[in-house]
Protein backbone atom coordinates (compact mmCIF):
# COMPACT_ATOMS: atom_id res chain seq x y z
CA UNK A 1 0.00 0.00 0.00
CA UNK A 2 1.36 3.42 -0.95
CA UNK A 3 2.46 5.13 2.26
CA UNK A 4 1.19 8.61 1.39
CA UNK A 5 -2.37 8.97 0.00
CA UNK A 6 -2.86 10.55 -3.41
CA UNK A 7 -4.24 14.05 -3.81
CA UNK A 8 -6.43 15.41 -6.58
CA UNK A 9 -3.33 16.93 -8.17
CA UNK A 10 -1.43 13.67 -8.56
CA UNK A 11 -3.82 10.72 -8.63
CA UNK A 12 -3.34 8.04 -11.33
CA UNK A 13 -5.35 7.86 -14.55
CA UNK A 14 -6.61 4.63 -16.08
CA UNK A 15 -7.40 3.51 -19.60
CA UNK A 16 -8.93 0.20 -20.69
CA UNK A 17 -8.37 -2.51 -19.56
CA UNK A 18 -7.22 -0.68 -16.40
CA UNK A 19 -9.83 0.13 -13.73
CA UNK A 20 -9.50 2.54 -10.84
CA UNK A 21 -11.08 2.22 -7.39
CA UNK A 22 -10.42 4.43 -4.36
CA UNK A 23 -11.48 5.53 -0.90
CA UNK A 24 -11.94 9.27 -0.35
CA UNK A 25 -11.66 10.99 3.01
CA UNK A 26 -10.03 13.85 4.89
CA UNK A 27 -7.86 12.69 6.55
CA UNK A 28 -7.44 9.26 4.95
CA UNK A 29 -3.92 8.05 5.78
CA UNK A 30 -5.28 5.72 8.49
CA UNK A 31 -7.54 3.77 6.11
CA UNK A 32 -6.73 0.10 5.54
CA UNK A 33 -9.31 -0.24 2.75
CA UNK A 34 -6.62 -0.73 0.08
CA UNK A 35 -5.25 -3.69 2.07
CA UNK A 36 -8.67 -5.37 2.05
CA UNK A 37 -9.58 -4.69 -1.56
CA UNK A 38 -6.20 -5.54 -3.04
CA UNK A 39 -6.25 -8.92 -1.28
CA UNK A 40 -9.71 -9.69 -2.66
CA UNK A 41 -8.79 -8.49 -6.15
CA UNK A 42 -5.75 -10.76 -6.15
CA UNK A 43 -8.04 -13.75 -5.47
CA UNK A 44 -10.45 -12.64 -8.20
CA UNK A 45 -7.63 -12.24 -10.72
CA UNK A 46 -6.58 -15.88 -10.31
CA UNK A 47 -9.91 -16.94 -11.80
CA UNK A 48 -10.39 -13.95 -14.11
CA UNK A 49 -7.13 -12.30 -15.17
CA UNK A 50 -8.93 -9.08 -16.13
CA UNK A 51 -9.17 -8.20 -12.43
CA UNK A 52 -5.37 -7.95 -12.27
CA UNK A 53 -5.87 -4.55 -13.95
CA UNK A 54 -8.04 -3.24 -11.10
CA UNK A 55 -6.32 -0.90 -8.62
CA UNK A 56 -7.54 0.51 -5.29
CA UNK A 57 -6.00 3.67 -3.80
CA UNK A 58 -6.51 6.27 -1.06
CA UNK A 59 -7.25 9.90 -1.97
CA UNK A 60 -7.19 12.78 0.47
CA UNK A 61 -10.01 15.07 -0.65
CA UNK A 62 -10.99 18.22 1.21
CA UNK A 63 -14.77 18.63 1.61
CA UNK A 64 -14.82 21.74 -0.59
CA UNK A 65 -13.29 19.70 -3.41
CA UNK A 66 -15.66 16.72 -3.27
CA UNK A 67 -17.81 17.62 -6.28
CA UNK A 68 -14.75 18.38 -8.39
CA UNK A 69 -13.24 15.08 -7.27
CA UNK A 70 -16.26 13.09 -8.47
CA UNK A 71 -16.07 14.65 -11.94
CA UNK A 72 -12.30 14.39 -12.14
CA UNK A 73 -12.13 10.76 -11.03
CA UNK A 74 -14.83 9.56 -13.42
CA UNK A 75 -12.86 11.17 -16.26
CA UNK A 76 -9.68 9.49 -14.98
CA UNK A 77 -11.04 5.95 -15.26
CA UNK A 78 -12.28 5.35 -11.71
CA UNK A 79 -15.46 3.28 -11.64
CA UNK A 80 -15.92 2.77 -7.90
CA UNK A 81 -15.36 4.92 -4.82
CA UNK A 82 -15.71 4.43 -1.08
CA UNK A 83 -16.42 7.48 1.05
CA UNK A 84 -15.52 8.02 4.67
CA UNK A 85 -15.56 11.01 7.02
CA UNK A 86 -16.42 13.79 6.16
CA UNK A 87 -18.00 12.93 2.79
CA UNK A 88 -20.77 10.41 3.54
CA UNK A 89 -23.56 12.95 3.97
CA UNK A 90 -22.28 15.85 1.89
CA UNK A 91 -22.14 13.68 -1.25
CA UNK A 92 -25.93 13.32 -1.24
CA UNK A 93 -26.20 16.80 -2.79
CA UNK A 94 -24.25 15.63 -5.83
CA UNK A 95 -26.04 12.36 -6.67
CA UNK A 96 -29.01 11.75 -8.94
CA UNK A 97 -29.35 8.03 -8.20
CA UNK A 98 -29.57 6.38 -4.78
CA UNK A 99 -30.16 2.81 -3.72
CA UNK A 100 -33.59 2.84 -1.95
CA UNK A 101 -32.24 1.80 1.46
CA UNK A 102 -29.47 4.38 1.25
CA UNK A 103 -31.85 7.34 1.46
CA UNK A 104 -33.26 5.90 4.71
CA UNK A 105 -29.76 5.68 6.19
CA UNK A 106 -29.04 9.27 5.23
CA UNK A 107 -25.46 8.60 4.15
CA UNK A 108 -23.49 7.10 1.30
CA UNK A 109 -20.26 5.14 1.64
CA UNK A 110 -20.08 3.58 -1.84
CA UNK A 111 -20.31 5.10 -5.32
CA UNK A 112 -20.51 3.17 -8.58
CA UNK A 113 -20.15 4.81 -11.98
CA UNK A 114 -23.28 4.11 -14.02
CA UNK A 115 -22.85 5.50 -17.51
CA UNK A 116 -21.73 9.07 -16.91
CA UNK A 117 -23.03 9.54 -13.37
CA UNK A 118 -22.33 8.22 -9.88
CA UNK A 119 -24.92 6.05 -8.11
CA UNK A 120 -24.88 5.99 -4.31
CA UNK A 121 -25.09 3.01 -1.95
CA UNK A 122 -24.63 2.39 1.75
CA UNK A 123 -22.95 -0.89 2.67
CA UNK A 124 -22.32 0.05 6.31
CA UNK A 125 -25.69 -1.29 7.42
CA UNK A 126 -25.09 -4.54 5.58
CA UNK A 127 -21.62 -4.74 7.14
CA UNK A 128 -23.05 -4.35 10.63
CA UNK A 129 -25.78 -6.92 10.03
CA UNK A 130 -23.30 -9.50 8.74
CA UNK A 131 -20.82 -8.78 11.53
CA UNK A 132 -23.46 -9.40 14.19
CA UNK A 133 -24.58 -12.60 12.50
CA UNK A 134 -21.13 -14.05 11.85
CA UNK A 135 -19.20 -12.80 14.90
CA UNK A 136 -21.85 -12.89 17.62
CA UNK A 137 -24.49 -15.23 16.17
CA UNK A 138 -27.11 -12.48 16.44
CA UNK A 139 -30.19 -12.01 14.29
CA UNK A 140 -31.60 -8.48 14.16
CA UNK A 141 -35.07 -9.87 13.45
CA UNK A 142 -37.25 -9.38 16.59
CA UNK A 143 -34.23 -8.28 18.63
CA UNK A 144 -33.91 -5.40 21.07
CA UNK A 145 -31.12 -3.07 19.94
CA UNK A 146 -29.46 -0.46 22.15
CA UNK A 147 -27.42 2.03 20.14
CA UNK A 148 -25.02 4.36 21.92
CA UNK A 149 -24.67 7.63 20.01
CA UNK A 150 -26.82 9.65 17.63
CA UNK A 151 -24.50 10.54 14.76
CA UNK A 152 -24.21 9.16 11.24
CA UNK A 153 -22.96 5.75 12.37
CA UNK A 154 -25.87 5.45 14.79
CA UNK A 155 -28.36 6.35 12.08
CA UNK A 156 -27.02 3.62 9.78
CA UNK A 157 -27.14 1.09 12.63
CA UNK A 158 -30.68 2.09 13.62
CA UNK A 159 -31.98 2.06 10.04
CA UNK A 160 -30.46 -1.36 9.33
CA UNK A 161 -31.88 -2.75 12.56
CA UNK A 162 -35.37 -1.47 11.72
CA UNK A 163 -35.16 -2.63 8.10
CA UNK A 164 -34.16 -6.06 9.42
CA UNK A 165 -37.22 -6.32 11.65
CA UNK A 166 -35.85 -5.39 15.08
CA UNK A 167 -38.54 -5.39 17.75
CA UNK A 168 -37.18 -2.26 19.44
CA UNK A 169 -34.39 0.23 18.76
CA UNK A 170 -33.36 2.31 21.77
CA UNK A 171 -30.96 5.19 21.08
CA UNK A 172 -29.02 6.60 24.02
CA UNK A 173 -27.08 9.82 23.54
CA UNK A 174 -25.41 12.49 25.67
CA UNK A 175 -26.96 15.34 23.68
CA UNK A 176 -30.74 15.75 23.75
CA UNK A 177 -30.65 17.87 20.59
CA UNK A 178 -28.90 15.24 18.45
CA UNK A 179 -31.08 12.51 19.93
CA UNK A 180 -34.27 14.34 18.93
CA UNK A 181 -32.94 14.98 15.42
CA UNK A 182 -32.19 11.30 14.87
CA UNK A 183 -35.37 9.87 16.41
CA UNK A 184 -37.47 12.37 14.44
CA UNK A 185 -35.83 11.27 11.19
CA UNK A 186 -36.40 7.61 12.02
CA UNK A 187 -40.02 8.21 12.99
CA UNK A 188 -40.62 9.57 9.49
CA UNK A 189 -39.54 6.28 7.94
CA UNK A 190 -40.52 3.59 10.45
CA UNK A 191 -43.14 2.57 12.99
CA UNK A 192 -42.55 5.03 15.83
CA UNK A 193 -43.47 2.45 18.48
CA UNK A 194 -40.25 0.58 17.67
CA UNK A 195 -38.04 3.65 18.27
CA UNK A 196 -37.28 5.19 21.66
CA UNK A 197 -34.52 7.38 23.01
CA UNK A 198 -32.87 8.44 26.25
CA UNK A 199 -30.07 10.58 27.68
CA UNK A 200 -27.86 10.12 30.77
CA UNK A 201 -30.20 12.54 32.58
CA UNK A 202 -33.38 10.69 31.62
CA UNK A 203 -33.53 6.93 31.34
CA UNK A 204 -35.20 4.05 33.14
CA UNK A 205 -32.69 1.41 34.17
CA UNK A 206 -35.47 -1.19 34.56
CA UNK A 207 -35.69 -1.18 30.75
CA UNK A 208 -32.23 -2.78 30.68
CA UNK A 209 -31.59 -4.60 33.95
CA UNK A 210 -31.79 -8.36 33.51
CA UNK A 211 -32.94 -8.02 29.89
CA UNK A 212 -31.14 -9.22 26.78
CA UNK A 213 -29.99 -6.53 24.35
CA UNK A 214 -27.71 -6.20 21.37
CA UNK A 215 -25.63 -3.22 22.51
CA UNK A 216 -23.82 -1.26 19.77
CA UNK A 217 -21.30 1.50 20.40
CA UNK A 218 -21.71 4.01 17.57
CA UNK A 219 -19.82 6.79 19.37
CA UNK A 220 -16.16 7.72 18.98
CA UNK A 221 -15.46 7.00 22.66
CA UNK A 222 -12.62 4.51 22.72
CA UNK A 223 -10.61 5.80 19.78
CA UNK A 224 -8.15 7.46 22.15
CA UNK A 225 -6.33 5.58 24.95
CA UNK A 226 -7.96 5.93 28.33
CA UNK A 227 -11.33 7.13 27.11
CA UNK A 228 -14.22 5.79 29.20
CA UNK A 229 -16.89 3.38 28.03
CA UNK A 230 -20.08 5.03 26.72
CA UNK A 231 -22.20 2.59 28.76
CA UNK A 232 -24.51 4.45 31.13
CA UNK A 233 -25.20 1.52 33.48
CA UNK A 234 -22.83 -1.23 34.61
CA UNK A 235 -22.44 -3.88 31.96
CA UNK A 236 -23.29 -6.69 34.37
CA UNK A 237 -26.81 -5.32 34.87
CA UNK A 238 -27.82 -6.45 31.38
CA UNK A 239 -29.30 -9.88 30.76
CA UNK A 240 -26.75 -12.68 30.48
CA UNK A 241 -27.52 -13.28 26.79
CA UNK A 242 -26.76 -9.68 25.85
CA UNK A 243 -23.96 -9.07 23.34
CA UNK A 244 -21.75 -6.03 22.83
CA UNK A 245 -20.47 -4.69 19.51
CA UNK A 246 -18.13 -1.73 19.06
CA UNK A 247 -17.94 -0.08 15.63
CA UNK A 248 -14.38 0.97 16.51
CA UNK A 249 -11.74 -1.50 15.27
CA UNK A 250 -8.54 0.29 16.21
CA UNK A 251 -7.73 -0.07 19.06
CA UNK A 252 -9.12 -3.61 19.01
CA UNK A 253 -10.13 -3.54 22.70
CA UNK A 254 -11.87 -0.36 23.84
CA UNK A 255 -13.04 0.27 27.41
CA UNK A 256 -16.52 -0.68 26.21
CA UNK A 257 -15.35 -4.11 25.06
CA UNK A 258 -13.08 -4.64 28.06
CA UNK A 259 -16.06 -4.07 30.34
CA UNK A 260 -18.18 -6.51 28.34
CA UNK A 261 -15.42 -9.13 28.39
CA UNK A 262 -14.91 -8.74 32.13
CA UNK A 263 -18.63 -9.36 32.58
CA UNK A 264 -18.44 -12.58 30.59
CA UNK A 265 -20.45 -11.26 27.64
CA UNK A 266 -19.90 -12.05 23.97
CA UNK A 267 -18.33 -9.07 22.24
CA UNK A 268 -16.59 -8.01 19.03
CA UNK A 269 -14.96 -4.94 17.54
CA UNK A 270 -15.69 -3.15 14.27
CA UNK A 271 -13.14 -4.92 12.08
CA UNK A 272 -15.78 -7.40 10.98
CA UNK A 273 -18.14 -4.58 9.98
CA UNK A 274 -15.33 -2.94 8.01
CA UNK A 275 -14.61 -6.19 6.19
CA UNK A 276 -18.21 -7.04 5.32
CA UNK A 277 -19.04 -3.55 4.10
CA UNK A 278 -15.88 -3.58 1.98
CA UNK A 279 -16.75 -6.96 0.51
CA UNK A 280 -20.22 -5.72 -0.37
CA UNK A 281 -18.79 -2.62 -2.06
CA UNK A 282 -16.50 -4.73 -4.21
CA UNK A 283 -19.43 -6.99 -5.11
CA UNK A 284 -21.33 -3.92 -6.34
CA UNK A 285 -18.41 -2.84 -8.53
CA UNK A 286 -17.34 -6.24 -9.83
CA UNK A 287 -20.66 -8.11 -9.94
CA UNK A 288 -18.79 -11.06 -8.41
CA UNK A 289 -19.03 -12.84 -5.06
CA UNK A 290 -16.26 -11.61 -2.77
CA UNK A 291 -14.49 -13.62 -0.09
CA UNK A 292 -14.77 -11.84 3.26
CA UNK A 293 -12.33 -14.39 4.67
CA UNK A 294 -9.62 -13.14 2.32
CA UNK A 295 -10.19 -9.59 3.53
CA UNK A 296 -10.11 -10.70 7.19
CA UNK A 297 -6.79 -12.46 6.68
CA UNK A 298 -5.33 -9.40 4.98
CA UNK A 299 -6.50 -7.13 7.81
CA UNK A 300 -5.11 -9.37 10.53
CA UNK A 301 -1.80 -9.63 8.71
CA UNK A 302 -1.66 -5.86 8.37
CA UNK A 303 -2.21 -5.24 12.09
CA UNK A 304 0.25 -7.94 13.14
CA UNK A 305 3.10 -6.45 11.10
Amino acid sequence: MREIPFSLKEHPRFSSPEVGLAVLGHPIAHSISPVLHKAALEVLSRKEPSFSHWTYERLDVHPKDLRRALDQLSDAGFIGLNLTIPHKVEVLDFLDQLDPETSVMGAVNTLALRGNHWAGYNTDGYGLKMALEKELNCDLQDAKILILGAGGAARAAAAQSLLSGANLVHIHNRSTKNLIVLTTLLHQEFDSERIVGSTPQAFNDTDFCGKDWIVINATSLGLKPGEPSPLFIPCNKFGKQSVFYDMIYNPPKTSFLCEAEAGGFQNANGLSMLVYQAARSLEIWSDREISARTMFEAAKSHFSD
